[in-house]
């Protein structure tokens, strides 16, 4: 379906000049549905909870500071409150606003366990500017893992677990695995991954 990119989210930029209060109450009910579905995915067993906000990075700072963090910090503390063994994943899809890491210390200042780091940074300048007692998730570049060849996405998926050594981090994306990416890439990266951190034990 469509999505409100196509119009720079007209709709729901109209409601918040027109009826701020009102925008909020939907997003704050919005908030405690998915911090309710959170805590149910983990009384189910989830071992980890990963937050996306995958618009946000659309906002212009005054917009997200307004109506997008606040939110953000309601399912986190939410989550916290009620499940507060489990980990928590913050991440935010690169759009105009958060590209390059601007947005970065604003995810870590909502509380989560792990920052979820999108392909559009460098994973050491992503490190310089987290909090170490954050972890992290990322970020080799989706398209790297679409087009390869197999020699790159070894060098990059190495590039990143080397820059990572120290800090707690999660390997992954640094955004969704694009439709068309050959599955033998796909294997190809988690047995990097794996072979890495095999090596690493050993030596």
């Amino acid at each position: 379906g469509q999505t409100g990119l196509a119009t720079k989210f007209a709709e729901i930029k109209r409601l918040a000049d027109q009826d701020p209060q009102l925008l909020h109450d939907i997003l704050s009910l919005l908030a405690k549905n998915i911090a309710d579905y959170a805590c149910y995915q983990i009384d189910k067993g989830a071992q980890i909870i990963q937050c996306f906000d995958s618009w946000a990075g659309h906002l212009p700072d005054d917009e997200y500071d307004e109506f997008a963090m606040p939110h953000q910090r309601n399912v986190i503390d939410e989550i916290k409150r009620r499940c507060p063994e489990t980990p928590l994943i913050i991440y935010m899809a690169p759009g105009e606003y958060s590209k390059g890491g601007r947005r970065l210390a604003k995810l870590a200042a909502t509380g989560a366990d792990i920052v979820s780091i999108d392909h559009t940074i460098d994973i050491r300048k992503a490190q310089a500017i987290l909090p170490n007692e954050v972890g992290i998730q990322g970020n080799l570049d989706p398209k790297i893992l679409r087009d390869g060849p197999l020699d790159v996405i070894r060098q990059q998926t190495e590039r990143i677990l080397e820059a990572a050594k120290g800090r707690r981090h999660i390997m992954n994306l640094g955004h969704g695995i694009e439709p068309d990416t050959p599955e033998e890439h796909a294997a190809f990266f988690v047995q990097t991954v794996q072979n890495f951190y095999r090596n690493s034990a050993l030596n």
